[in-house]
Order: structure tokens, then C-alpha cells, then sequence
């Protein structure tokens, strides 16, 4: 199968592009569990370049994180104001943004300046998987793997760290996608882990709770309070 006709399958599978194009704004409520926490929250962005999320744990907020069109900032309860956020912690998250779960689909990676390539087939786990790496437009590289079935991506590999500020040690974390669900025509994945490649360790695992599709979003939301 060739490159093109491997994202068209994977367009068609999540909705088409129509809908997927139509997804301007996303709102996604998520419980996330890690070894030695877990807390709830609210990830917001926008096609503009925005995004926030906001963490929450006995329904107080514990951390904030965002990104305002290039600018990234953080703030924790605490703390006098928000903190500028580093460079690789912004790029992860912009890089967030830009993967194909929440705004964009496969289909239009490459027009926004991202390279994808067909690297052939790769069994795992008893599933003949097309492997496909994603180059983005800084050289972060990300490699997914399309499942021959139903044509929706079963999981993903990145050399990165897990939380870059607070540990800035990249390590190969495997995520593994699952549950997808319709929200206005479109496929998204409502269960996703992450774990060591090496070993299989869960690192992070988030459940999705509700997901809003352009909701109204003030613009002053991404800005630093």
C-alpha cells in the first residue's frame, strides 16, 4: 500500500476529512493515574495555537500548564505567578497539539510543513501493523503504528522525556490507544497508556471522562493571569 493511500484509509476511518477539518476547538475531560498520583483534568485547544490544562485533584487545582501561540507558561498552587515554561517543555507542548488525536488529522500533517513516512510493515503482538514515522517540522520524530483492521492507530513510540521539567531524560515510552469513540463524526481515542518500551512499566494512564468539540473558549484562558 502506498503512503497516500494508507492516510486515506485512516482519514475515511476516523470520519473523513470534512469532519476532521471541522474540529476547530476541542474540550477533553480526562482522569490521569501515575505511580504516585492521580488527578483530573481539562485539556483545552484550539487551531490557533492555544492550549491549557488544568489539573485538579478533590476538586482543587494543583497544576496549570499553556501554551498562548508560542509562549508557554506554568503555575502551581504556591506559586506568586505563573512561570515561563522551558524550550523543550514548550515544544512538548506544542507538539501536543499537532499530533493526530486531538485537532488535526494524518491527512493534513504534511501541508502544515510535517514530513510523514511508510517505513513498511511490523508485527507485534499478533498484528501485522502498517509503521509509519511522523517527522515534525523542529525534527521531533514520532513513530505510529496503523492497525490493517480498522485502520485507526493502535499505539505510539517517542524518545522523550515523560515530564521534560521535571526530568529532562528521554527514554523510548511506548502509548498504547484504545476505546475510540464518535464526537461530532470523529473518532477519538478515550483510553490511552503510556509505558517504558524496555520493559513495559506503566509510566501514565489517561481515561477520557467527556469530550467537547468547539466549545466556547475566551482566548484570555491561554493568556498568563
Amino acid at each position: 500500500m502506498s503512503l497516500d493511500g494508507l492516510i486515506a484509509r485512516h482519514t475515511a476511518a476516523r470520519g473523513g476529512a470534512q469532519a476532521i477539518e471541522s474540529v476547530h476547538r476541542i474540550s477533553i475531560d480526562l482522569r490521569i493515574v501515575e505511580p504516585t498520583f492521580q488527578v483530573d483534568g481539562r485539556y483545552v485547544a484550539t487551531r490557533n495555537g492555544q492550549m491549557r490544562i488544568d489539573a485538579f485533584q478533590d476538586g482543587q487545582p494543583v497544576f496549570t500548564e499553556a501554551l498562548d501561540r508560542g509562549y508557554a507558561w506554568f503555575w502551581s498552587p504556591g506559586a506568586a505567578s505563573p512561570t515561563a515554561e522551558s524550550a523543550q517543555g514548550a515544544a512538548a507542548l506544542r507538539h501536543g497539539i499537532e499530533f493526530p488525536f486531538k485537532l488535526y488529522g494524518l491527512h493534513e500533517l504534511q501541508g502544515r510543513g510535517h514530513r510523514l513516512e511508510l517505513l513498511g510493515r511490523q508485527m507485534l503482538d499478533g498484528i501485522d501493523y502498517y509503521h509509519l514515522q511522523l517527522t515534525l517540522d523542529d525534527g521531533f520524530q514520532v513513530q505510529y503504528f496503523v492497525n490493517p483492521d480498522s485502520w485507526l492507530i493502535d499505539r505510539s513510540r517517542e524518545l522523550r522525556a515523560l515530564h521534560v521539567d521535571i526530568d529532562p531524560k528521554p527514554q523510548w515510552i511506548e502509548t498504547l490507544f484504545g476505546d475510540y469513540r464518535a464526537t461530532a463524526g470523529v473518532q477519538f481515542p478515550w483510553r490511552q497508556v503510556e509505558r517504558k518500551l524496555a520493559s513495559g512499566e506503566v509510566l501514565s494512564s489517561g481515561t477520557v471522562t467527556a469530550i467537547e468539540v468547539n466549545p466556547d473558549l475566551d482566548p484570555a484562558r491561554f493568556s498568563t493571569p
